[in-house]
């Protein structure tokens, strides 16, 4: 599981598309967003080049809660992370967890050739890596689970120490 690529994880993924806002949209509309579309993210789209920023669910505790902002006032474009962690879809699950383990990322943006690809989460990786991918009786799919469970803690443990 862990050799496999981030390409195939987005394939597998409910959510094909990439949630995007502009630099000028408020926070208020993202949230809102990112509400109705259960994602703990938006990339900032740029329509005459690459991608601007991100804005994640920790942007908004830290740069907009924290500091008092009004969401309904704030654009986005103040409060965005502007440094895009980028792999390629070839990237290996490892290398994308080894990157956000190391560097503290949720989120990385899945690019080929400057053309996005995906947006994966922690939380993407980790169900693909857990959940089975084929049909499990009900009595034997919590042994299932709990077993890859163990095995993606042990890949966790050694990548923090790597």
């Amino acid at each position: 599981m862990i050799e496999k690529t981030v390409g195939n994880v987005i394939k597998a993924k409910d959510l094909q598309e990439v949630i995007t806002v502009p630099a000028s949209a408020k926070v208020s509309d993202a949230v809102a967003l990112m509400s109705r579309k259960s994602v703990g993210a938006v990339v900032i789209a740029n329509p005459a080049g690459p991608v601007e920023g991100i804005f994640t669910e920790r942007d908004l505790m830290r740069r907009v809660v924290d500091e008092g902002r009004d969401a309904k006032a704030t654009p986005i474009a103040a409060v965005m992370s502007r440094e895009v962690r980028r792999v390629p879809p070839t990237a290996t699950v490892e290398d994308a967890l080894r990157l956000m383990v190391v560097h503290g990322y949720r989120h990385l943006l899945v690019e080929d050739a400057g053309k996005v690809q995906g947006l994966i989460s922690i939380r993407d990786l980790m169900s693909w890596m857990i959940l089975p991918d084929e049909g499990v009786a009900h009595e034997g799919r919590v042994g299932v689970i709990k077993a890859r469970t163990e095995d993606v803690v042990g890949s966790l443990h050694g990548l923090k120490a790597g």
